[in-house]
């Protein structure tokens, strides 16, 4: 669920207090702490932008938002406010001030804040974390966060979590396992470790001794089974990539892990112990196999037939949330079965979700993220990227995945981040189209430019 403007005005001094650990802390790693989708006050078009916070080497705090909001309401403090993106702030406590002095702007909350408040903190602060790794898929990491949250809160857990990520190939579903571990952690202050494995190496029924270990003389005995990554941390985020293509025979240990939660290896542990209790642990298995009851298969950013994906549902409540999941889940459990999986396999899984082919918006907000990330391994701190620089390097034909970007990201960006690498510092702002890019010192901004994350992908 969406954060509201509204309640970074009416905050507590504990919650503002809150807020600026949280900037400090990404500030430390270097990207902004940004709140994609947060509902703005009554009035704006659109109703909904990113919010971003961030602090700057000197001191200073940025307060931004993207799009640019145009106001159309009654309050001139408002519109003052918003003809501007960008506001800059010498001290955290002007910027808290500022934003505590606009709460009797704002009126009384609007229904869809209001419905913000229905949602669990841990649930809310997971969603938010993990829309700064993944782009373009609201839905999918709503559905990711709630059913994370709900095995966190569990005190004794029966079984791990198994997470299928199913649709098209290069949105997103690789970037959101990668990105549990470190939200968990986060979120739990525990630590959790990622263990990544791809399922298009375990074609024949004999790999199957990779995940559970080789009985004794047999080759690969002496080898880490990779499941065997538990005794380490019980608290293990597993990550398989390309479901489809794993032999079933491979499937078959998961049915005992996934119901009971553990497991038998070859190979005791120094106590003696064979036994593997996966119940505090996080599978996700991921596919571009197509679930959904349409039974298209559309690619990457493409849309067949020139149809514009469907505008997302937002769950108003958890519970609402919950009766959706099933639904679409008992729809994804009947095409596997249909497709060859075993029904005691597609049964065992604790959700299926997702993952909607990107829009032209989100195509533009993952090029943006990737000039960012290509600045940062020149050692350049680009918050700033004009919109029609941003149009002008994004493809426009269709493309396969949002991979087929990178290579003309960096063909195109290379000579223009090596030369400024040699004698810049500070923060940079990507102006120009193709042949007159430059980078220019990032402020004074004006509405034109887009402020954006610098967070790595």
């Amino acid at each position: 669920m969406s954060a509201a403007f509204s309640q970074f005005c009416t905050a507590s001094q504990a919650g503002y207090n809150a807020l600026r650990q949280c900037i400090d802390l990404c500030a430390r790693q270097e990207h902004s702490y940004e709140f994609p989708g947060c509902l703005m006050p009554d009035g704006c078009v659109p109703e909904r932008a990113l919010l971003g916070f961030s602090r700057q080497r000197d001191g200073s705090y940025l307060l931004y938002w993207r799009p640019a909001v145009d106001y159309h309401g009654a309050s001139r403090v408002l519109a003052a406010l918003f003809r501007r993106n960008l506001w800059r702030f010498q001290s955290y406590e002007t910027l808290a001030e500022r934003l505590s002095s606009l709460r009797w702007e704002l009126g009384r909350p609007t229904a869809a804040a209001a419905a913000a408040q229905n949602w669990p903190e841990p649930c809310l602060r997971l969603i938010r974390d993990l829309s700064q790794s993944v782009l373009g898929q609201d839905q999918a990491v709503e559905a990711a966060a709630f059913r994370l949250y709900s095995h966190l809160e569990k005190r004794k857990p029966a079984r791990p979590l198994s997470l299928v990520f199913y649709g098209p190939t290069g949105v997103g579903k690789s970037e959101l396992g990668k990105a549990l571990a470190p939200a968990l952690e986060r979120c739990r202050g525990e630590r959790y470790q990622s263990v990544w494995t791809e399922l298009n190496t375990f074609t024949q029924p004999h790999s199957v001794h990779r995940l559970t270990g080789a009985p004794p003389g047999y080759v690969g005995y002496e080898d880490q089974p990779i499941l065997e990554a538990v005794r380490r941390n019980p608290r293990t985020v597993f990550m398989f990539d390309e479901l489809e293509k794993a032999h079933p025979e491979v499937l078959k240990v998961f049915m005992s892990i996934l119901d009971e939660g553990r497991c038998t290896a070859h190979r005791a542990d120094e106590s003696g112990d064979r036994e593997l209790d996966f119940r505090r642990c996080v599978f996700v298995f991921t596919t571009n196999a197509d679930l959904s009851p349409s039974g298209a298969r559309p690619l990457g950013f493409s849309c067949r037939g020139g149809d514009a994906p469907q505008p997302e549902k937002k769950a108003a409540t958890p519970a609402e949330l919950a009766e959706r999941l099933f639904q679409e889940n008992e729809e994804a459990r009947q095409a596997m079965v249909r497709q060859g999986v075993l029904r005691e396999i597609a049964g065992r899984f604790s959700a299926l979700i997702r993952f909607q082919p990107l829009d032209a918006a989100a195509r533009l907000a993952i090029a943006v993220k990737q000039i960012i990330s290509l600045g940062q391994e020149f050692g350049l701190r680009i918050i700033q990227v004009d919109p029609a620089t941003v149009r002008a390097l994004s493809p426009e034909r269709e493309a396969l995945s949002v991979r087929s970007m990178t290579g003309v990201l960096e063909g195109v960006l290379t000579p223009v981040f090596a030369q400024a690498a040699l004698n810049s510092r500070g923060a940079f702002r990507l102006t120009g189209l193709p042949g007159s890019l430059r980078l220019i010192p990032a402020y004074p901004a004006t509405s034109s430019t887009v402020p954006v994350s610098v967070s790595s992908l």
